[in-house]
């Protein structure tokens, strides 16, 4: 109950969010789990420092390939761009990415566990912190629908 009340609302969001990717995009039947960052909770009581990492690390079944993927979720843009990250952030995710494939999941609407719209962008794409809806909108995917190797390996 405490953890609960002194949750920031955006980690609130982020979670949902992260929770919604799982269970209708990168669905077990397709992909194996191999990493998942920490909560808020777990990292404010002693930080663990592979949260730096993107939210997920998977297999895909079909062709064994790991990947990572960063989930992201914003209620609107900020002065025409969405803003998906900071300088640091991107810094990291860039080296990862130098490894083996991110993508960023990005997620819109009012409520992340009902998201108004998806996108589906790898790294080679999603090259600055903020993105122009134009750019994000190339990436579309549907909502509620799992991510298949298909549409995942066609966007790297």
């Amino acid at each position: 109950m405490i953890d609960e009340a002194t949750t920031p609302e955006s980690f609130k969001m982020g979670q949902k969010f992260e929770d919604y990717v799982r269970e209708y995009l990168f669905v077990s039947n397709y992909y194996d789990l191999l990493e998942k960052t920490h909560d808020y909770n777990s990292n404010s009581k002693d930080y663990v420092e592979s949260s730096l990492k993107p939210d997920f690390k998977f297999r895909d079944k079909w062709t064994k390939k790991e990947f990572y993927v960063e989930a992201k979720f914003r209620t609107s843009d900020y002065k025409g761009k969405i803003v998906w990250c900071n300088d640091k952030q991107l810094s990291r995710y860039q080296e990862y990415h130098k490894k083996q494939p991110v993508f960023l999941i990005l997620g819109m609407g009012e409520n992340p566990k009902y998201p108004e719209f998806l996108s589906l962008i790898s790294l080679n794409q999603a090259k600055y912190t903020g993105l122009f809806p134009s750019i994000v909108e190339k990436f579309e995917i549907e909502l509620d629908k799992p991510v298949t190797s298909k549409i995942l390996w066609g966007r790297n």
